[in-house]
Parts: structure tokens; sequence; C-alpha cells
């Protein structure tokens, strides 16, 4: 069989391989627009800025107030844009929560890979008991993840068990945070 004869024996049917084909590829190019969408978010997920609070200590300062500290660390492949961040230090027992959060302060941006270490507002010394109570570093840090219009929000809660307490080389009082834990409610992230 020559083409001239496969061309005269496919002619009946000419206008259902047209429609056949035709829809086979816009099946396919459905699929590859699936893909493409896939392959963008997946992109962005693993490129933008993500932005880790980690512990770093309670220290006083030089009134003798106490400061609650925290790392804020780009672990991401984009700097995390238009930062804006609370850092609160509050005393209570263990089922304390922490209020909602109004006002945020600063704008900067903290580059691909860099730390940023930021002290709490400061509260005096707990007279009470040490058994039981708790010290709070608490806040939120907003910020553009370089891919966004919105921003993304890590709220954090670390937790000081009062009683681990210990005088520092040149007097005052420290926790070191080795002691913080992650307290049961205030830690989320968008």
């Amino acid at each position: 069989m020559n083409w001239h004869e496969l061309a005269e024996a496919i002619r009946p049917y000419h206008e259902i391989i047209t429609a056949l084909s035709t829809g086979i590829i816009a099946v396919l190019t459905v699929v590859l627009a699936y893909v493409a969408w896939r392959q963008t978010r997946d992109a962005r997920i693993l490129q933008r800025a993500y932005l880790d609070v980690k512990f770093g200590g309670i220290k006083n300062n030089t009134e003798g107030d106490l400061v609650g500290h925290v790392i804020f660390q780009n672990v991401g492949h984009l700097p995390a844009q238009e930062f804006y961040w609370l850092v609160r230090l509050d005393s209570g027992g263990r089922d304390w929560s922490p209020p909602k959060i109004k006002i945020l302060k600063g704008e900067s941006v903290i580059p691909i890979g860099s730390s940023w270490p930021v002290g709490s507002s400061a509260l005096g010394q707990p007279q009470e008991d040490p058994k039981g109570l708790f010290l709070y570093v608490w806040g939120r840090a907003e910020y553009k993840d370089g891919f966004r219009w919105r921003k993304r929000r890590t709220d954090f809660c670390h937790r000081y068990p009062w009683e681990m307490r210990e005088p520092p080389t040149g007097g005052g009082v420290a926790i070191s945070k080795d002691y913080a834990h992650y307290h049961e409610a205030g830690n989320r992230a968008t």
C-alpha cells in the first residue's frame, strides 16, 4: 500500500480524525498548563523567604529589668522584605496565653541567610514564688516573602522557667536559651 492508497482510505474519516486530534491537543494543553502552574507554585514554595524565630534567652538590662531576646533568621532563598516585628516579655503560670497583637514596629529587610537579634520590652523581676512561674517571650514578625503581594506572618511564644534563673558574670539575672520551650499557645505561621 502506498501513500496515495492510504490517503484514499482515510478520506471518509477525515472530519472524525480532525476532531479527535483537536480534542487530544486540547487535553494535552490543559495538562501542560496544570503542570506549569504546579511547577511555578512549587518553585515559589522552595525559593521564598522563610523566617525562623530562635530562642535568645533572657538577661537583665542596665536598669535591672529583664529583657527577652529572640533571633530572627531568614532561612529562605529570597530576602524578607518589609519586615515588621513585635517582641514582648510577660510573666505568668503555665496556662498563660499571649494577648492580641495590634501594632508592629520597624520596617527593615533581612537578607538571605542573615540573623537579626531583637530584645523585648523591659519587665521588672517577678517577686513571686519561682515554682510554677514562667517568663514568656512572645510576639510577631510580618514580611513579604519575595513572591506574594500579601505578607507572611509568624507568631511565636517562648516559655522560660523562672526557677532556672542564674546570676551571670557581672551580676544580674539571666535564663539561658537552653531552658526555653515553645509554649502551647501563640505559635503559628502563614
